[in-house]
């Protein structure tokens, strides 16, 4: 029975080089060279004895693995090490391997991601009719309620500016409307929206507005029509 040799199969010369390195659990900043090279080129002969066709980059990471082995061979003159210009000849090399690895990390992390996106399935956006009513609590206001009522009360109180032009209206702060709202609120426990908004300027108007909006933000108040169209109501809620 024949005996078949199976080897690895590498993407490139840095991907052997990086098995080897971790094969032999070296260092990579302090790398034997004569050693890995010698391995290196093991290797190679392995493949040329198989008849496998070997690529010519892996010949040409030999060749620099070579020279790199016969520079560290030569004698060397005494070299402090802790020197800021000292460049270690295998720098060059270091750099390629770390680069390689941190790309062979990235590509796991996408093989993952691939194998675990293979596991769902995708379904197309869809979006609801845009003539597809809504269902909404009882008595429920939109926010374009609030608003159409508002419009109506700031169009009668343009309506009578003319009359009033001559009176000059103190400015009114957020704070000191929502403390009148909830005054008002308060004796009568509900009101009607448009009562709260009888303000005599515009300002005055829009300022209790966004008080309204802020108490309902805030849960302290609700706002609710009895049926479509019909005047909003304004309820102070009870505290929890």
């Amino acid at each position: 029975m024949a005996l078949t040799l199976v080897l690895d199969d590498f993407s490139g010369p840095l991907d052997l080089l990086w098995h080897l390195i971790r094969t032999n659990e070296v260092d990579i900043y302090d790398i034997p060279i004569a050693e890995i090279t010698s391995q290196y080129l093991d290797y190679l002969h392995q493949m040329q004895e198989l008849s496998l066709d070997v690529a010519g980059d892996y010949f040409v990471m030999a060749a620099s693995l070579m020279a790199l082995k016969s520079q560290l061979l030569l004698p060397q003159p005494e070299i402090d090490v802790d020197d800021d210009e000292y460049v270690d000849p295998r720098a060059d090399l270091v750099s390629q391997l770390l680069t390689y690895q941190m790309y062979q990390a990235a590509a796991k992390q996408l093989q993952t991601r691939e194998t675990q996106r293979a596991q769902s399935f995708a379904k197309d956006p869809t979006m609801p009719d845009s003539d597809l009513a809504v269902p909404m609590a009882p008595g429920a206001v939109k926010l374009r309620d609030l608003v159409k009522a508002m419009s109506a009360v700031v169009a009668n109180q343009l309506a009578t500016a003319k009359t009033i032009a001559h009176i000059e209206a103190e400015p009114i702060s957020l704070t000191e409307r929502i403390g009148a709202v909830m005054k008002q609120l308060s004796q009568s426990h509900q009101c009607l929206f448009e009562d709260l908004l009888a303000e005599h300027s515009v300002d005055g108007v829009v300022t209790t507005f966004l008080a309204i909006l802020e108490l309902m933000k805030n849960d302290q108040v609700d706002c609710a029509q009895a049926e479509p169209f019909a005047p909003i109501t304004v309820t102070l809620k009870e505290a929890a």
